[in-house]
């Protein structure tokens, strides 16, 4: 029966091409075109085709999707046309656009696993790990050995923090493929991320045997080198990189922060000049550009590029902190250009405040004015802010500030004035002291950082990160920041540095980003023993994460120092101390007289510790000033031995005696830090 219907078919077509030979047909003059314009039209979309490929080949996204498109109007059903459309829009990150073109390719594709690994890898892309999973395990079910869906299915684990799980799938995909890059230069990233520097180097040495010739990997080659702080090294795989790739930004942009951290900052600057030849556009490498140039002494330059940068960025905190450092640096505090830097932070400021965000506000001023101490526009913004969040103290200290340099026009004299009168009976003036004037910082704090350029986008962001963390620091009254080396190598040279410089605790800070994301971790010491302290993270995302993972570093590292004070005047039994508002105190509020100089920071951990007999009486507080406080003293014995200058704790819990320790914030619920899976992503 087969047969027949094979040999009636058979039939048919040779009747119809005779009929149409012939003539015969009604149709005959039209009949031929079609085929005809169909034919051509084919013709012209392969060729067309053709040429999209060779341009989607060279990363030429935005010329491949012109020509892909031009296929589709010749021949709008050409799947593999509508499937690369998929691709570049995936690579331009456009996900919804690339999610679309997928689904539109699917009906002239069925079974293609590639397609259907490259929606998957879209829905990883655009935040929908769920579907892609359910993608790579239909993938799986019919093609086992699958190496693309194995790899998303390995970046899936990564994302949930199972680099276990990761590791095993591609050793799997490894024993499939031996030879495999992505798999190879894979698991060299997690072997280098889990610290097994061994495997790491033995994995990229069989992926460079193997797959030297390609860019990327002499690329990832380049960045565990740096890791590992082989910088020559490193630098070599980066040139090898760029001689294969000619415009391989990256790879341009890791040898010039290999230059600038070798401190060859000559050729830093020649290799960052070429890149923004190549592409004006390129914000970072203008970043890096204007690092070079500051190391370099071109300080005009090194503004230039940090303000081209900062223009091209504009949501970039990094290169924003960068230029507001190069400017301070090149320029006196009195100098009137900085003033356009400051408003910037003045502007936000006065947008959070509109929207009850005090704290934010009061950080974007206390910002501007370190860049611009003389703005009338910052002084009077913050001032206010200060009086409407209770402290009228000092916010007749900011106008007078405005009165002294000359910047006080009739209103702020008059409220001057005002205050001056309103406070007549405050705490301070009663004992005849400025309470904004107190010297206070009982604690000695040394910072420093250690670098980790392979887990950051940008070049020097340990040095960024800490002088920006000094200046947060700087409006502190809880400790002062000592003029330590910056960066260091090890907890050795750290804790050396430490203990000469006196301080009574140390802070090393690690950082690590992505494009989005932003951690840093500070792991504080003591400074006489290097003990630990305390630890602290701060994880954050999206907009102003620099700012608020900075912010939320310092306010820990404060919140984590006992407070601690002294006695400023004494009048029979009643005293004054340099302890307040801003410490949190408050009318009956208890404090101990401890002998001066007899408190010593806990060997290990947070807290401070005395001997019973310097312990020379307490203080009940009957009035809290802003900065400084009054309260009545009772000595610990039968002769009187309290003397001005000598130190006064906040009382511990009476199980505590001859010592007080901070509890310090338990760690924030873990989450996997998503620069592997970034990484690794960037492999597929």
């Amino acid at each position: 029966m087969a047969m027949l219907r094979f040999r009636c078919l058979l039939f048919c077509v040779a009747c119809s091409l005779l009929s149409g030979a012939s003539g015969l047909s009604a149709q005959a003059p039209a009949a031929p075109a079609a085929p005809a314009a169909t034919a051509a039209s084919a013709g012209d979309a392969r060729s067309v085709f053709a040429q999209a490929e060779r341009l989607r080949f060279a990363e030429d996204w935005y010329g491949a999707i012109e020509a892909y498109l031009s296929v589709l109007s010749l021949n709008p059903s050409y799947g593999e046309a509508i499937s690369a459309l998929a691709e570049c829009y995936y690579e331009l990150e456009e996900y919804d656009q690339a999610l679309a073109y997928a689904k539109r390719a699917a009906p002239f594709m069925r079974g293609d696993s590639g397609l259907a690994d490259l929606e998957g890898f879209i829905r990883v892309g655009s935040g929908d790990l769920a579907g892609a999973r359910t993608v790579f395990e239909g993938v799986l079910a019919g093609r086992p050995n699958e190496l693309d869906a194995r790899f998303g299915l390995a970046l899936l684990d990564l994302a949930a923090g199972r680099k276990t799980e990761a590791k095993a799938r591609l050793e799997e995909s490894l024993r499939i493929s031996p030879q495999n890059a992505r798999a190879l230069l894979s698991l060299a990233l997690i072997a280098s991320d889990q610290g097994r520097d061994g495997d790491a180097r033995s994995l990229i040495e069989k992926a460079l045997r193997y797959h030297g010739s390609e860019p990327r990997t002499q690329y990832v080659a380049a960045s565990l080198a740096a890791e590992a702080g082989d910088l020559e090294a490193a630098a070599f795989h980066a040139r090898n990189a760029l001689d294969l790739k000619s415009d391989y930004g990256e790879a341009r942009l890791l040898l010039g922060s290999l230059m600038y951290r070798s401190k060859t900052y000559d050729q830093a600057i020649a290799l960052m000049r070429e890149a923004v030849s190549r592409n004006r556009k390129d914000g970072m490498a203008w970043y890096t550009l204007g690092l070079a140039q500051a190391a370099a002494g071109k300080s005009a330059d090194a503004v230039y590029s940090f303000r081209t940068a900062a223009e091209l960025r504009p949501d970039d905190e990094v290169v924003r902190v960068a230029m507001e450092g190069a400017v301070a640096d090149s320029t006196s505090p009195e100098t009137a250009s900085r003033e356009g830097y400051a408003d910037w932070h003045f502007k936000r400021g006065k947008e959070f405040e509109d929207r009850s965000l005090f704290d934010q506000a009061l950080f974007e001023y206390r910002r501007g004015l370190r860049i611009y101490p003389y703005s009338k526009k910052g002084r009077v913004l913050y001032a206010n802010l200060l009086q409407t969040r209770g402290y009228p103290g000092k916010y007749l200290s900011e106008l007078k500030f405005l009165k002294d340099n000359g910047k006080a026009d009739q209103a702020i004299l008059d409220s001057i004035e005002i205050y001056d009168s309103l406070l007549t009976d405050a705490v301070g003036r009663n004992w005849n002291i400025d309470e904004q004037a107190l010297p206070k910082r009982p604690y000695r704090l040394a910072l420093m950082y250690m670098e980790s350029p392979s887990q950051t986008v940008h070049t020097a962001l340990g040095e960024v990160l800490l002088r920006y963390q000094k200046d947060i620091l700087s409006s502190s009254a809880r400790a002062s920041i000592l003029p330590t080396t910056a960066r260091v190598e090890s907890l050795a040279e750290a804790f050396r540095l430490a203990r000469s410089a006196e301080a009574d605790y140390f802070a090393i800070l690690t950082s690590r980003e992505t494009d989005r994301d932003l951690e840093i971790t500070a792991e504080l010491r003591v400074g006489r023993t290097g003990s630990p302290a305390g630890s602290f993270t701060a994880y954050r995302t999206g907009n102003d994460r620099v700012k608020n993972s900075s912010i939320r570093i310092a306010d820990l590292l404060v919140g984590s120092l006992p407070i601690k004070g002294k006695i400023l005047q004494r009048s029979q039994d009643q005293v004054l101390v340099d302890l307040g508002k801003s410490e949190g105190l408050a009318k009956g509020a208890k404090l101990l007289v401890i002998k001066s100089g007899s408190i010593k920071t806990q060997a290990e951990g947070l807290g401070l510790s005395w001997t019973p007999e310097s312990q020379l009486g307490s203080i009940d507080l009957s009035r809290a000033g802003e900065e400084a406080s009054e309260g009545k003293l009772k000595v610990a014995g039968f002769f009187d031995t309290v003397n001005i200058g000598d130190e006064v704790l906040v009382a511990p819990p009476p199980s505590s005696p001859g010592k007080t320790t901070v509890a310090v914030p338990p760690p924030p619920p873990s989450q996997p830090f998503p620069g592997l899976f970034m990484a690794i992503r960037q492999l597929r």
